[in-house]
């Protein structure tokens, strides 16, 4: 039976020869590095423990699916039908979704979500619900990046505000020291011509009250 062809094609020449469990072991070795990866970016504060938990729990799943592969090995692929008739290509998941998403994965940074997601046997749905919390990423760190724009706005005017409020004090706390002081006819005769303007009026009022002798 193995060795009966179809229109002088025999089954081998059609269907290339794939070794199954070697490509479920690399698909094992690819969720490992991702799951150390997911947790290194939970680490590092790159993503919350909940958005974290999230991926995990996918990653769990895509997990699953492999061992029952593995339960179910060797697979069932024959690429004719009895009939003679071709067998459909069932359409690549990533595909279908940027069928109905076009442009989804072109933003700057959905590329490596894109070859992510290319190392993973996950389902259309999958992908949407994936494509839904990049979504939900971008939003929450553009609105944490315009209330940390914000608040240092805050602090920059409240600064400025309290900047302000003390050279104010300061120049009047020079002002009233002016105008407490007692001028000396030796420190008025070694005044230059602009210091004397200044202080003018305040020296001849300190000499009409006979403060200056």
């Amino acid at each position: 039976m193995l060795n009966q062809s179809f229109g002088g094609i025999s089954p081998q020449a059609v269907t290339p020869q794939i070794n199954y469990v070697d490509v479920v072991q690399q698909l094992e070795q690819v969720l490992n590095t991702d799951v150390q990866r997911l947790q290194l970016l939970i680490q590092q504060g790159v993503i919350t423990q909940q958005q974290g938990q999230y991926l995990m729990n996918n990653l769990a799943d895509t997990q699953r699916k492999l061992n029952m592969c593995k339960q179910s090995i060797p697979f069932e692929h024959d690429a004719i039908q009895p009939s003679g008739e071709q067998v459909p290509v069932s359409q690549n998941p990533l595909e279908l979704f940027s069928q109905e998403n076009p442009g989804f994965f072109d933003k700057d940074g959905r590329v490596d979500v894109l070859d992510y997601l290319k190392n993973l046997d996950v389902d259309k749905d999958e992908i949407s619900k994936i494509a839904k919390l990049v979504e939900k990423l971008e939003a929450s760190a553009i609105d944490g990046y315009l209330k940390k724009s914000a608040h240092e706005k805050s602090l920059n005017d409240e600064n400025s505000a309290a900047k302000s409020k003390l050279t104010s004090y300061a120049q009047n706390a020079t002002t009233d020291s002016n105008n407490n002081r007692i001028f000396t006819r030796e420190e008025i005769g070694k005044m230059s011509g602009d210091e004397f303007a200044k202080n003018e009026k305040l020296i001849m009022e300190q000499v009409r009250q006979g403060f200056i002798k």
